[in-house]
């Protein structure tokens, strides 16, 4: 064999390399046996590859050929689409020297799992080049040498030049060619048409007006047509078609919208368009019309829009022009379309336990104003009409001063014997519990009706706070609301005339004795007369036209003294205190009296119970709870009283009890979600709604909420400016909110 002839720089250069970066198996090539298959082990091939070899001999070749202004710079690819540059620039820590890293990416800042890596000496250059088919991010990575300042390798360039021809040749085979306007084009120029006469192979007639059309697109927009020209009927063989119950100015509407696409809907054409686009089917028109009268609704029209979509199916805009109707009654029941009713829709209406009426005063005036249009005709529909309003609830001074002495009224038999029923109720408190119907319940209108306020409160860094925040049932929303002047925790609160009292409380350095007074119409605050006592935790009710404060604790010892507010004289006085020092109870009402539940004496927590009675000034006892609680929430629906939550001297209670007077026994229903103390209850829309409190490490701003039917609590959305410790109160809404 002869002896090789000596190595150029260039190739000595490029076997040096070689030799120095090969696989430890396998077979070193030399020039003379270069047509010689080398010896490849499987691991060698996971390493390295003979074209990637190949490729980096080449580069390095152009590398060497410039030594002045030399660029070390890699091609990375096969990197993980996901891959950021700090992770593979950790990779290649190793290299000690890394000047930059540029990660390709696409228009959209999508990664291509590809980038260049440039180094400042050639020792890192060489290190990294060893990090061929390592493994980074789950994948094994392609580093390459690079022709110039960040070019390809020659043989990926050959294949990005012969797989971007084969492309080019491929495209050159075939053209998709699209104009996006080119149908609306067409359906202009056939409009055209349309209205100069041409072509046109149909004339549709209602009356005496004509107008002439396509077949092909009447029967293309519309599915009446569709089967009007395309099956068996004799209209497909006729040049023209008379239409019946549709006015000629809507048919030409939808004719042009058939054409265009477009059409104007008001309050002059949308009954009429709805009732063709019914006819000829035109779904689309029909809807934008049902929305149309939707947006339209007022308690002038809702009545004649409901009766109208009725006879049309829609059966959507049915129930929103009955909810429309409801929620606004007051209003309706002065429109002209309810005076028009029949009978049964207006027993229909007025018999909804969802009618929004602030009192039931409003629904004998709605009948009253009824019966008296056509007074002979509709007279004898009045015992009817006054069964469904729920007399029981009307204040006994209308009763007997517009009910009972309306002569219609008095020459009815039935009539008088639901006056009797509604007297009886209000004469007789302690009979209540027997003489409970649907006629002695209020009405659920308050879920539309009305909304939930939340007071005072805490931080929930335990500051006392003046923030008002409203719930609307409807909506599932907390809304701000106008603050208090006085920074107020643990505060009593009262509704009464439709305005909200915030009674006492504690600012974070005192106990208060200070009122003020929320009037909803007006949005304001202001201050009435203070009570007698400063009192925080302190329990409010209204009951006979007053307001009554009960125990709390002054800042130094738990109260039993009680105090009674009167809004027309705008003064405070005592009554009866209880027989017990009662801080932190739960107060409420139930069939005219006041019941004060648990509480605490700063020594021991109580499950005893005592019932005040206003019209004989004494405090009495009732049978105790299952549990002592204090800090409770405390309230009542349906005739019974809802003690939820409180704390026991060791644990803080989701567990909820019920008291129902006709047994005289206490009940648990189903508890809470959360652990509550000084937690806040309301009732609403034949509902319970527990909210704040504090669950033994910290406030609360959740509120879940009780369905006595199912006997369980769901949450609802919570607040959004208070940690707990508030007061509540249910208001009025206005009109149309």
């Amino acid at each position: 064999m002869e002896e090789p002839k000596p190595l150029t720089s260039r190739k000595r250069k490029r076997h040096d390399w070689w030799a120095k970066h090969r696989p430890k198996e396998g077979k070193v090539l030399k020039k003379s046996d270069k047509t010689d298959k080398p010896v490849k082990t499987p691991e060698k091939k996971k390493q390295t590859s003979e074209a990637t070899g190949e490729e980096n001999e080449q580069a390095i070749d152009k590398l060497d050929s410039k030594d002045k202004n030399k660029r070390y710079i890699l091609f990375i690819g096969n990197l993980p689409f996901s891959v950021k540059e700090e992770q593979v620039k950790n990779h290649f820590r190793c290299t000690d020297n890394i000047t930059e890293f540029r990660l390709m990416t696409k228009k959209s800042g999508e990664s291509k799992g590809c980038g260049f890596i440039e180094f400042g000496d050639k020792a890192s250059y060489w290190k990294a080049l060893n990090l061929h088919h390592s493994v980074l991010a789950g994948r094994k990575i392609n580093v390459e040498v690079t022709c110039g300042g960040g070019g390809k390798g020659e043989n990926r360039v050959k294949k990005l030049q012969q797989r971007k021809l084969k492309f080019q040749q491929g495209r050159k085979r075939s053209l998709l060619f699209c104009v996006p306007e080119f149908s609306s084009q067409v359906f202009s120029g056939l409009h055209s048409l349309r209205k100069d006469g041409k072509l046109c192979d149909i004339q549709l007639g209602v009356g005496d007006f004509h107008l002439k059309s396509h077949r092909v697109v009447l029967a293309a927009a519309s599915s009446y047509f569709n089967a009007m020209f395309t099956g068996d009927m004799k209209e497909s063989r006729q040049d023209e078609v008379i239409l019946f119950g549709v006015e000629f100015s809507a048919l030409e509407d939808l004719v042009n919208f058939c054409y265009t696409g477009r059409i104007e809907i008001n309050v002059d054409n949308v009954q009429n368009l709805l009732c063709a686009s019914n006819l000829l089917q035109l779904a689309s028109v029909k809807q934008a019309c049902v929305e149309f009268l939707h947006r339209v609704l007022h308690p002038t029209n809702c009545l004649g829009i409901r009766s109208f979509a009725d006879t049309y199916s829609c059966i959507d805009l049915v129930k929103a022009a009955d909810v429309f109707a409801v929620k606004n009654f007051s209003e309706v029941a002065r429109s002209e379309e309810f005076l028009s009713l029949a009978p049964e829709a207006v027993v229909e209406m007025i018999s909804r336990e969802e009618l929004n009426v602030r009192t039931e005063e409003e629904v004998f005036e709605a009948i009253s104003a009824w019966v008296r249009r056509e007074e002979d005709e509709r007279k004898d529909f009045l015992p009817e009409l006054l069964k469904n309003v729920r007399l029981p609830l009307i204040s006994p001074q209308y009763l007997c001063d517009k009910v009972s002495s309306d002569e219609l009224i008095k020459s009815n038999l039935a009539c008088r014997d639901l006056i009797d029923e509604a007297k009886d109720y209000l004469l007789m408190p302690e009979r209540r519990c027997k003489l409970q119907s649907i006629r002695t319940k209020p009405r659920r209108c308050s879920e539309a009706a009305c909304l939930i306020y939340a007071i005072g409160g805490l931080t929930s860094s335990g500051e006392a706070l003046s923030t008002v925040e409203t719930y609307d049932t409807l909506t599932g929303q907390w809304l701000p609301g106008l603050p208090m002047s006085t920074l107020r925790t643990r505060v009593g609160v009262a509704v009464l005339d439709k305005k909200l009292y915030a009674l006492g409380g504690f600012d974070g350095h005192k106990r208060l004795s200070t009122v003020e007074c929320f009037d909803p119409q007006f949005q304001t605050w202001k201050a009435v007369a203070p009570m007698n006592t400063r009192r925080s935790a302190l329990g409010a009710v209204v009951v006979s036209g007053g307001i009554y404060v009960v125990g709390g604790y002054d800042g130094h010892i738990s109260l039993s003294t009680v105090e009674c507010y009167s809004s027309a004289v705008n003064s405070w006085k005592f009554v009866a205190p209880m027989g017990t020092l009662r801080s932190a109870a739960g107060v409420t009402e139930l069939n005219g009296k006041i019941f004060a539940i648990g509480g605490h004496n700063g020594l021991s927590i109580f499950n005893t119970v005592e019932v005040y009675n206003p019209q004989t000034n004494t405090w009495v006892q009732s049978p105790p709870m299952s549990v002592r609680r204090c800090r409770v929430g405390v309230a009542t629906l349906n005739g019974r009283i809802y003690v939820c939550g409180g704390y026991d001297g060791s644990c803080f209670l989701n567990t909820v009890e019920c008291f129902d007077p006709e047994t005289g026994q206490w009940t648990f229903v189903a508890p809470m979600n959360t652990r509550r103390s000084r937690v806040a209850v309301v009732t609403l829309g034949g509902r319970l709604y527990a909210i704040g409190g504090y669950d033994g490490l910290s406030n609360l701003n959740t509120v879940e909420c009780f369905d006595v039917l199912s006997n369980r609590w769901t949450p609802v959305a919570s607040m959004g400016m208070h940690q707990g410790g508030v007061g509540v109160g249910v208001l009025p809404r206005g009109p149309f909110s």
